[in-house]
């Protein structure tokens, strides 16, 4: 027993824990690539808005990109001065805000500690700490390897979605 925990050691000092960590930031820097390419959407999006003619609205074109977010889905939503032109890519748009935003605010803005088994597979434990009503809000998320790679998969296949909706919605408009 005391012999297998050295020679785990051993292939931690070796080099395959700087190798784990390499993995686990590329991992987070292909989540962060990806939510900046909806987010670039986004905002293309709004600015397209925002120089077309509705019936009735002004587009907000604010700074923060959850901001942006909300005032997109204003645009589009269903009472939005862009409601028609929009209705395909509101759905995408709740879908993507649902799943994705609580994850970007994680990846960046969470604690992450990282663990390695045996086998080499690594696990991330993501802590966060919010405050809502004047009250902290703590939270804990566990990834392993494999789930993280779905989790990857998943953001790039709906955000690719929603970059498509947006881009006929701006050539829509510039029709």
């Amino acid at each position: 027993m005391d012999r297998d925990i050295h020679n785990r050691n051993d292939a931690l000092r070796d080099g395959s824990w700087d190798a784990r960590i390499a993995e686990v930031n590329g991992w987070r820097g292909a989540c962060l690539h990806q939510f900046s390419a909806a987010e670039m959407t986004v905002t293309e999006t709004l600015l397209a808005l925002s120089t077309a003619e509705a019936g009735g609205g002004k587009v907000r074109l604010r700074q923060l990109i959850g901001q942006r977010f909300e005032d997109l889905a204003a645009a589009i939503g269903p009472d939005g001065p862009f409601a028609e032109q929009g209705k395909a890519a509101y759905p995408a748009l709740a879908r993507y805000r649902e799943r994705q935003e609580v994850f970007r605010a994680l990846l960046c803005h969470g604690a992450i500690k990282v663990l390695v088994d045996q086998s080499g597979q690594w696990t991330l434990i993501i802590r966060s700490l919010s405050i809502r009503s004047r009250h902290p809000e703590r939270g804990v998320v566990v990834l392993d390897q494999p789930e993280a790679g779905m989790r990857l998969a998943s953001l790039k296949s709906e955000g690719q979605k929603l970059a498509s909706l947006l881009g006929q919605l701006r050539r829509a408009m510039a029709s």
